[in-house]
């Protein structure tokens, strides 16, 4: 089973994470080995980047709550929240990733132990994930940073430098392909599996067609298209690939759009089943304790009952050859007077010699205890010649009946284990049920418009708005049409606000929109109550700057006659609403969410912060039976703290 990414792994998915590249970095979280980096990629929203130290690096779902923020945590966060990434690159083929970010490298090394070091513009460590020295190295802060030698990528490597590599090596060809090239025995048996050429080979006994037959193979493998996959034996996870492999063919396979939901899955999996397991552990040691006490007891119930029921058939095997057994009791005890025990013995050997039918019938002779054992009806009993024979029948009678005393206790016992067990599987039940401390964000596949800010009017028209510089300048030259209107808050900041098909709306949708842009402006967090905006018509609105002016990204110029609306109130209402048959989590004026939903919150500029708002809203939401992210409540607000003003049932 797979536990760690290698070097190819590490290719592939360095080639998928370039779309993080421009992310802005928002948090950096630190719990024992792991990193997680939240980003935000404009126009995508959150991204959570997982770095496990010696393990993986790929996007996540699986979210892990974590402790207070640890040192390097903090550390982390001075030098890197709110700037963004500017690229992501493996070094050399080997199991390093680099992030970088303004002047300052996050390095990722995920080979043996592994670590993570951030470094700055000349290489000098300012932390780590853990402080070491190696005998050519140092991790420690104000030490420069040495990366490993350089390795030979098999993706760049010329045919003729390839063959000079493996005729270096005199170990079997696989190995030879495995060690030069940093690729893991998996992916230079699958080269030798394409090659039909035996792994157990020499490269200095092949000839130079098979070596160029392996170095074209490696190539194909290397460029292969990526067909990210899961792949199960015998129904458990065994491997995570980026590619096929012609030696899993015959397993069962999950295919994944990108080797991260693929790499999460897996590795999510395996954290939530170990994190499981951390949370019963104590308790499935209990278990185990009390599993083997029961099966004692049983043991010990099973030799109480044989022990009652034998004792029992005894005495009532001496009642039932009354006569014989009394003058058995009768002849021996005589014997013994007449002729000692020494002479007893001595005649009862004498006489199973001889045949004698009573001599045949002892089977011992026991002086110190006056007792001598005979076999009747072939189970052997001990008589004593002091008592008679009903004292001895009495005597296995008493036997039995400690030993069903016994039976009764053990039963007891047995009984009292069996409710532990009962009581630790029902505790160990509800364990399991708790939510463990790693959860997967199940994230839906969002609308188009979600990207923006936006609501549906009380008339059912879209009215989307710009988040940000870059979703402003989408808003307008991608998505805004002339069968549109277009609304704008008199507020330095504010979003461009489109009304989708507008020009069928009525005023009470171009009055919803214009109250929306206000409340969706910088208005908002200055904690004012109402602001100014205006409509216009799409062919109003351009890039072209008046003369000696420019334009940054996000920014219009609107020209000609604004349509006024003074006094607009900033306040909104949260509800979940119903949209091409899917409900969705919507922040819009008023009258708009009331149209489309009974249960909504008012909400207004206030002193909560805005995650403190979150929380009470996913509150109020979760008790009318709504499950609504944090993350999508954050997302739909307007920028700033605010009051929830009222709910409605």
């Amino acid at each position: 089973m797979k536990t760690e990414m290698s070097s190819v792994d590490i290719k592939y998915i360095v080639e998928e994470l370039q779309s993080l590249v421009g992310a802005r970095i928002d948090k950096v979280y630190h719990d024992g080995n792991i990193l997680r980096v939240k980003l935000h990629k404009a126009g995508e929203g959150r991204k959570d980047l997982l770095i496990q130290a010696g393990k993986r690096v790929h996007l996540t779902t699986y979210i892990k709550e974590s402790p207070s923020p640890s040192s390097f945590a903090m550390l982390l966060r001075k030098h890197l929240s709110g700037r963004f990434l500017d690229g992501i690159e493996q070094y050399d083929f080997d199991r390093i990733v680099k992030l970088k970010v303004g002047e300052y490298t996050l390095i990722a090394e995920l080979f043996k132990r592994g670590n993570v070091v951030l470094i700055d513009g000349e290489s000098k460590i300012l932390g780590a994930l853990r402080y070491e020295e190696f005998k050519d190295r140092a991790i420690k802060p104000g030490h420069e940073y040495k990366l490993p030698p350089a390795r030979e990528s098999p993706v760049d490597v010329e045919w003729e430098r390839f063959k000079e590599l493996l005729l270096e090596e005199e170990v079997e060809v696989v190995r030879a392909l495995a060690r030069k090239f940093n690729m893991g025995g998996l992916f230079a048996e699958e080269i030798l599996l394409r090659a039909g050429i035996e792994k157990t080979r020499t490269a200095k006994e092949l000839s130079e067609e098979e070596l160029k037959l392996i170095f074209e193979k490696m190539k194909e493998v290397f460029s292969a298209p990526k067909k990210a996959q899961i792949v199960y034996k015998d129904g458990e996870l065994f491997d995570v690939l980026p590619i096929e492999l012609k030696q899993y063919e015959s397993l069962e396979k999950k295919y994944f759009e990108t080797f991260s939901e693929a790499l999460d899955e897996y590795f999510g999996k395996i954290t939530v089943d170990e994190a499981k397991k951390e949370l019963t552990k104590r308790l499935e040691d209990k278990k185990r304790s009390l599993l083997h006490t029961l099966k004692r007891q049983e043991e010990m119930m099973k030799g109480f009952e044989a022990q009652a029921e034998k004792n029992q058939a005894l005495g009532d095997l001496i009642y039932a050859n009354f006569m014989l057994v009394e003058n058995l009791l009768s002849e021996f005890k005589k014997a013994v007077e007449k002729l000692g025990w020494d002479e007893f013995k001595r005649r009862i050997e004498e006489g199973k010699k001889a045949g004698n039918k009573v001599a045949m019938m002892v089977k011992g002779v026991n002086p110190k205890d006056k007792a001598v054992t005979i076999e009747l009806n072939g189970q052997k009993i001990t008589l004593y010649l002091d008592r008679s024979i009903g004292e001895n029948a009495e005597l296995y009678y008493e036997k039995a009946k400690k030993a069903k005393h016994k039976l009764e206790g053990a039963k007891e016992a047995y009984k009292k284990t069996l409710k532990k067990i009962q009581e630790v599987e029902k505790l160990i039940e509800e364990e399991l049920k708790k939510e463990i401390n790693v959860k997967k964000l199940e994230r839906r596949k969002k609308k188009w418009f979600e990207k923006f800010r936006w609501f549906i009017s009380s008339e059912g028209f879209l009215v989307i708005g710009g988040k940000d510089a870059t979703t402003n300048e989408m808003v307008v030259k991608k998505y805004m049409s002339e069968n549109d209107w277009y609304c704008h808050a008199d507020v330095y900041g504010a979003p461009h606000v489109v009304i989708k098909e507008g020009k069928k709306a009525s005023e009470k949708t171009l009055f919803e929109a214009c109250q929306f842009a206000v409340s969706m402006s910088k208005a908002w967090s200055r904690g004012v109550f109402s602001e100014d905006a205006y409509y216009a018509d799409p062919s109003q609105v351009t890039k072209q700057a008046p003369s000696g002016e420019y334009l940054g990204k996000g920014a219009f110029m609107v020209y000609g006659k604004r349509n006024w609306m003074h006094g607009l109130p900033l306040k909104l209402a949260v509800g979940i609403v119903k949209y091409e048959d899917e409900e969705l989590p919507m922040c819009g004026p008023v009258d708009a969410v009331k149209a489309h939903t009974n249960r909504y919150i008012v909400i207004r500029p206030g002193r909560l912060k805005k995650s403190e708002l979150v929380k009470k809203l996913k509150h109020i939401l979760e008790k009318w039976g709504y499950k609504v992210s944090e993350e999508d409540l954050m997302a739909i607000l307007p920028p700033g703290n605010g009051d929830v003003e009222e709910i409605r049932e």
